[in-house]
């Protein structure tokens, strides 16, 4: 399955992990499912809408196959001032594990039927590792739990998240588009409506200089980081280095929400709205909390029951590898304009790693 989530779920657990009823590894593995598709001249095109943006049945295409003023794409073609993502290639996408809790329907995330499997901290980076890699080790502890039925997980991730990447701009230029150092550092604020949010103008360009998250107009539900505070670009940073760029997760999900649970968990708005949110720890505000529920379609093997006749659960988590190499990755998304037959570098925001969780007794 190919992610049809926000960023902060593609970038949110790019792991592997496996734990034992009485034991203690916590073991984060780059386990990769299949080689991700990507797009070829029979389904190839620009993605203009986060409408099955990368949906599980269709591929994904990378910018160095795409020009902005290409015609007769399969999935889309661009007209003159029109926007587009398409696929880049990441370099860094560190992530910060904190804490894995199991949970039950019964009072939801504030009941008193929860266990916490892991708590401590693993960091990784997807980008920089090779398919199947082991990348850390923590203690998992089950004593905590009770004998019963869980039916949901929360994962407490870090907020600020980080990236860096690169493409070819989709013209014949030749050019190399970078995450740039124009919006590399964004740090936690309160987010309570889209004030952090720049949008485009008619000509194509930024409204405030203040802001580093933008979008080309308001129907967009996708916040980019700028790769720059007034102008799109069309520099070539040949020579120049990926600049890790930090974003809030939190912020980027707040865009496209489909509104809040009982829990205070902002819904994703598609298919799985009903078994999918975030919100921020209320004891942290420099991490989030997802939550992924029974009757999400990229999860199988919940509900779970622990008891003494099944002392040997698993969950394994499969994704696409980040590895760097355009060549069967989607580790970053770069958003361009068209502007006659250059493009132009709008932004960018963290990629679609596709994964899969698979709960299962050994």
């Amino acid at each position: 399955m190919i992610w049809n989530y926000p960023n902060i779920i593609k970038n949110l657990i790019f792991f592997c992990f496996t734990f034992i009823f009485y034991c203690i590894f916590f073991i984060t593995e780059a386990k990769t499912q299949s080689a991700m598709k990507i797009c070829d001249s029979t389904n190839k095109g620009w993605q203009s809408t986060d409408n099955n943006k990368y949906g599980a049945d269709i591929c994904t295409t990378k910018c160095s196959d795409l020009k902005v003023d290409g015609t007769g794409y399969p999935r889309g073609s661009l007209s003159i001032g029109g926007y587009g993502m398409c696929a880049g290639s990441a370099t860094s996408s560190p992530i910060e594990i904190y804490k894995i809790v199991l949970g039950t329907t019964t009072g939801g995330f504030n009941g008193t039927d929860k266990c916490t499997i892991f708590d401590g901290k693993i960091v990784t980076d997807f980008a920089k590792v090779g398919k199947g890699q082991t990348l850390g080790r923590g203690e998992i502890k089950t004593d905590s739990c009770n004998k019963q039925t869980y039916d949901r997980v929360y994962f407490y991730i870090n907020r600020i998240q980080s990236i860096s990447g690169n493409t070819f701009y989709p013209d014949n230029s030749g050019k190399i588009a970078r995450t740039t150092s124009a919006c590399a550092n964004n740090g936690v604020t309160t987010v309570t409506d889209l004030s952090w949010l720049d949008v485009a103008t008619a000509g194509g360009a930024w409204t405030d200089v203040t802001l580093c998250y933008g979008r080309p107009t308001n129907t967009w539900d996708s916040a980019f980081i700028k790769a720059d505070k007034t102008n799109f670009l069309t520099t070539d940073f040949t020579s120049s280095s990926d600049v890790v760029s930090t974003f809030d997760d939190f912020k980027t999900f707040y865009t496209i929400q489909g509104g809040q649970d009982a829990d205070g968990f902002y819904k994703e708005s598609g298919a799985d709205g009903n078994y999918f949110g975030v919100k921020v720890d209320p004891t942290d505000s420099n991490k989030n909390i997802y939550v992924i529920k029974n009757g999400a379609d990229f999860i199988s093997g919940l509900p779970l029951t622990l008891n003494k006749s099944k002392k040997k659960l698993s969950l394994e988590i499969s994704y696409y590898s980040a590895k760097r190499s355009e060549t069967d990755t989607i580790g970053i998304v770069f958003l361009f304009r068209r502007n006659g037959t250059t493009a132009q570098l709008v932004g960018y925001d963290a990629g679609d790693n596709g994964m899969f969780f698979t709960f299962s007794y050994d």
